[in-house]
């Protein structure tokens, strides 16, 4: 870890843009985009980043920024928009869909001119388990490079309504209509996957994301810290350090994983 740490520090990061709203138009739905561009100079690679289902705020909204202070296009996907736009009824998102909505958000950056490669789809929690999820197609294997996930849940849901606000409050999932990454995370192969949890995980327990681990296949980094809760609270700098490495280690795994 003091390897890590002192691989983070390295590299001090400037100052971000401010995000800007970008629309998108995903199958009828006007979704939108938060897109941090590096402070000068050509990007080192774009990370798609999917928030927790409370939305785009805390760790992803953190991580964007610091990425894009190191000189990293972001795009934030605000997971809890996301899920909602697409919850009425009886209606959710489904497996199937994830993948193509995230060849739309590709579509959209690079027509925006905000696309760089290495490409590496990453998130926490919910944003962690559709980043898993959109990898796992073989059809998005061209244009992704690696995976990096941050305390990536055994179960995820694929809808959100205002009523499972008491759900977060209470620290467990809602009742909603779920998928198991477990069941797709062996499709990301031969894409590398970079995974993070903490060892005090409210959410997913050792037990969890061992078989996660154990499900995936080769290439495949499971990195444990010893993080007080799901949100790496106490242990950023070392979440960051973690992150810093799984992105030199995806550049010199992924065959594509070089700037083009």
């Amino acid at each position: 870890m003091a390897r890590l740490l002192f691989v983070a520090f390295l590299l001090v990061p400037g100052v971000a843009a401010a995000a800007e709203k970008i629309d998108v138009s995903v199958r009828g739905k006007t979704l939108t985009l938060n897109l941090y561009r590096p402070p000068s100079g050509p990007p080192r690679g774009t990370i798609l980043m999917g928030s927790g289902d409370a939305g785009w705020v805390g760790l992803g909204v953190v991580m964007a920024e610091e990425l894009a202070g190191r000189g990293y296009l972001v795009a934030g996907i605000n997971v809890r928009q996301y899920l909602s736009s697409f919850t009425y009824g009886q209606s959710h998102v489904q497996v199937s869909e994830v993948p193509g909505d995230f060849r739309v958000f590709r579509d959209t950056l690079m027509q925006r001119g905000a696309f760089a490669r290495p490409v590496v789809l990453s998130g926490m929690s919910e944003g962690a388990a559709l980043a898993v999820l959109a990898a796992s197609d073989g059809r998005n294997h061209d244009w992704i490079d690696g995976v990096i996930t941050m305390g990536l849940p055994a179960s995820a849901e694929l809808a959100w309504r205002w009523t499972d606000v008491s759900s977060l409050i209470l620290k467990r999932d809602a009742n909603e209509p779920s998928f198991a990454p477990k069941d797709v995370i062996a499709g990301v192969a031969p894409l590398p996957l970079y995974m993070i949890q903490s060892s005090r995980d409210e959410y997913v327990p050792k037990a969890d994301y061992e078989r996660l681990s154990a499900a995936a296949r080769d290439p495949k980094q499971l990195v444990i810290i010893d993080a007080s809760n799901h949100r790496f609270t106490d242990k950023r700098p070392e979440l960051q350090a973690a992150y810093t490495e799984g992105l030199a280690w995806i550049a010199r795994t992924s065959p594509k994983g070089k700037p083009r």
